[in-house]
């Protein structure tokens, strides 16, 4: 074979400053595209001072709308009694009882004291049941809560769902104890 043959080596490759350029060019773009479509969705001073403006009066509004109302419901409102109730449960997984006692009332409209009286005479055992069936589902730390929101709200809709109407605006437990052992 002859010395004719051989090939010759491939071109070496430039890396040189052309390609350093093309790809800081190429990064500048799509940083200024980015930028570009960033502007776009911010709002714009204007925009901002009116949405803020709209926000303060809603608060103001809204505070001064729910002070009347409170005073005229409890004005309005008759409170009822739910009946006193002695709750036993047991937790196999901790291997504990709680005992929980308690009184329940319910505040309705004095319009509907009235028909809530008669549907609380045919329904009590129904009621008297979901009440004790609610605090058995609880946890216990559902009962350390200074307030009961949880309880109050979940009794209120089991009363009302076992009234068939919702005439209770409110649920009020003013004695309530529990002892775990």
């Amino acid at each position: 074979m002859s010395a004719n043959t051989e090939t010759p080596p491939p071109p070496a490759k430039r890396g040189g400053l052309f390609t350093l350029i093309k790809a800081v060019a190429f990064v500048s773009i799509v940083v200024l595209v980015e930028v570009v479509a960033a502007s776009m969705l911010l709002p714009s001073t204007d925009e901002v001072k009116t949405v803020g403006a709209q926000l303060a009066g809603a608060d103001e509004g809204a505070a001064a709308e729910d002070a009347p109302i409170e005073s005229t419901i409890l004005e309005d409102t008759r409170e009822v009694s739910l009946g006193s109730y002695h709750v036993l449960t047991f937790d196999p997984q901790t291997n504990s009882s709680v005992n929980i006692d308690f009184e329940l009332f319910g505040t309705v409209l004095a319009d509907d004291e009235g028909e809530f009286i008669r549907l609380y005479e045919l329904n009590q055992n129904r009621i008297s049941e979901q009440v004790t069936v609610t605090m058995r589902g609880l946890e216990v730390t559902d009962f350390t809560d200074a307030d009961l929101d949880l309880i109050k709200r979940k009794l209120l809709e089991k009363t009302n769902r076992a009234l068939g109407k919702p005439l209770l605006h409110s649920t009020v437990i003013p004695k309530f104890s529990f002892i775990e052992r």
